[in-house]
């Protein structure tokens, strides 16, 4: 059998298809592909096509892309190769190879894929409802209280989602002889005792990847019956491991349907490896806050190692340089106080776990925390590390912190249910280091941009959007971050109080697969300022009835048509002079 293997430039990113004779292929960054690469931006969403004849692959790139095929050190946009054979497009290479077609037990753990550390585009299309049972549970992962509860809530979400095997279990260990089961549970009521296989865990905790095991119950016939298990690390730093361990049954003996084939076993492994990742994150981020009580808990670990450095008194200094700038506030906080009564210090839990998302969104992109205020927390970028990609990591946190908060809000079973948050995101220059007195000082960021962040945070609340940011950061997101990840649009002039120059402000949308507002909408709505700016307010109003009748951004606008009586005023500047 012929196989085609894709190995990106960082860990993990690796996927390998079968080839079969004579068929045309598609290759991509969209998961429409039959040859589908998300992890490397460098190639098109539709980037060529291939078609196999014997033992060679013929590849022709589409006339529309860039980076064209890499071979021999010489680039071409069509090229037969061989088996054996690799080639380069863009970040990412690929290697044609030949596996032999034997059956058997040995052909499935050869075929495994227990390295990828992400999902394959084939599993994610089978395994899709167990990946979002998956992802929903993050939120309730994240707020689990002790690491006790967190095996308890891991090992309850492996149980739903495979309810094919006999055990699933989170161990912990603090050393390859040395271990325990933390919590387990078992999907097939009442099957008897399942002993844990020990080579496997000392394997998995010892080399720090996922050991696997199949054993056949009839000679000849590895297929027909017997038992499965396999043992995924959950990686962190420290002595005290983590390995998610699960179990069952194949063929005639199996419980739920004729298990196991290769695919079979691939999902399995991809979905466990996911939320093997998931737990790490978490853990990280908490052995983190654990390790760093004083200041050091406001950095990210790419920022404490500028930090801990011989010459960090120098690196600490207050420094003008170009910053992006991140502030976000949480709504409604006051009602929900008065609300909490004698619960006063319930709430608070939440808030911490509320400004947990916040920080972590923040952290995650290599930003600064500078500051918390209550309910709200003010986060930056471009010092000690400077600021290469523009504001796109403040773009991203904030898109992370507005997606945390809206699955939350969508479960209803959390303690982050019911909270709701503004952000605002400029870009320019600010002075960044330690800010204060020689007795006491904090890392702050100190300058206009801050308080044009705060402003436009502020603002979310009259104009009825989650996210606005400046024009300087909506240059970066057109130019900079792909759609896929997230886009903007202009929502007009704005004078605020105490400004005299006209602020133009933009929405920062998730993409198009997360949100109601489509291109063509922003397009739309693009136009309709436009026209309003112009004083043309009946075109505005006609394209502004193409939009969806839940955008709140549209409401804003037709409100101030309609205080004006629908009639540009004499004066018409293009500016809304907000009063608050």
């Amino acid at each position: 059998m012929i196989h085609l293997i894709a190995k990106g430039p960082r860990p993990g990113e690796k996927i390998e298809w079968h080839i079969p004779e004579s068929q045309k292929m598609l290759l991509g960054r969209s998961a429409d592909n039959d040859c589908a690469i998300p992890w490397d931006s460098t190639i098109s969403r539709m980037h060529a096509e291939f078609q196999r004849n014997e033992d060679q692959l013929n590849i022709r790139c589409f006339p529309s892309v860039l980076n064209q095929i890499k071979f021999d050190e010489q680039f071409h946009t069509e090229l037969t190769i061989s088996v054996g054979d690799t080639f380069q497009i863009g970040e990412t290479q690929f290697q044609s190879i030949e596996r032999s077609s034997n059956s058997g037990v040995l052909e499935i753990l050869e075929d495994l894929d227990t390295d990828s550390g992400i999902l394959t585009e084939a599993s994610l299309r089978v395994t899709d409802l167990r990946i979002e049972t998956v992802t929903k549970a993050v939120p309730s992962l994240w707020l689990c209280k002790d690491e006790g509860n967190l095996a308890k809530q891991a090992a309850l979400l492996l149980k739903d989602v495979m309810p094919h095997a006999d055990v699933v279990a989170v161990i912990q260990s603090d050393g390859p002889k040395k271990w325990n089961v933390a919590h387990w549970e078992q999907p097939v009521p009442g099957f008897r005792r399942v002993t844990i296989i020990r080579s496997l865990v000392r394997d998995t905790i010892r080399k720090g990847e996922t050991a696997i095991e199949v054993e056949s119950s009839r000679k000849g016939t590895p297929l027909a019956n017997g038992r499965w298990a396999f043992c995924t690390p959950v990686k962190t730093e420290g002595n005290q491991k983590w390995c998610l361990y699960i179990c069952g049954r194949f063929g005639e003996e199996s419980p739920s349907q004729a298990y196991l084939s290769t695919n079979d076993l691939q999902d399995d492994l991809n979905l466990v490896e996911l939320l093997a990742h998931m737990l790490s994150a978490i853990r990280r981020v908490r052995k983190l806050e654990d390790r760093f009580s004083g200041i050091e808990q406001f950095f990210s670990p790419a920022i404490i190692k500028v930090v801990s450095e011989e010459n960090a008194k120098h690196t600490l200094e207050p420094t003008e340089t170009e910053t992006a700038v991140l502030f976000c506030d949480l709504r409604r906080f006051s009602h929900m106080t008065e609300q909490a009564g004698k619960n006063l210090q319930l709430f608070l839990d939440r808030l911490k776990n509320a400004l947990g998302v916040m920080t972590q969104s923040i952290s995650s992109q290599n930003g600064v925390i500078a500051d918390f205020q209550g309910d709200s927390a003010l986060g930056f970028w471009g010092w000690p590390l400077p600021l290469s990609k523009g504001a796109l990591p403040a773009c991203r946190a904030a898109l992370q912190i507005h997606q945390m908060f809206k699955i939350s809000n969508s479960t209803h079973f959390n303690e982050l249910s019911g909270f709701e948050v503004g952000i605002g995101i400029t870009r320019g220059n600010a002075i960044a280091g330690k800010i204060g007195t020689r007795e006491q000082a904090k890392v702050g960021v100190f300058g206009p941009v801050v308080n044009l962040a705060s402003r436009l945070e502020g603002m979310t609340k009259q104009l009825g959007v989650p996210i606005l940011i400046d024009e300087a950061t909506a240059a970066d997101v057109r130019n900079l971050l792909p759609e896929s990840e997230g886009r903007c649009r202009h929502l007009g002039l704005f004078r605020p109080p105490g400004l005299e120059a006209p602020l133009s402000v933009y929405e920062l949308l998730p993409s198009e697969g997360k949100s109601s507002i489509s291109n063509q909408n922003i397009k739309d709505f693009e136009a309709a300022v436009d026209a309003f700016i112009d004083g043309d307010w009946d075109s505005s109003l006609d394209l502004l009835g193409h939009l969806p009748p839940k955008d709140r951004a549209r409401d804003f606008l037709l409100l101030q048509i309609a205080s004006q009586n629908y009639k540009a005023p004499f004066d018409w500047d293009g500016v809304v002079t907000l009063k608050k």
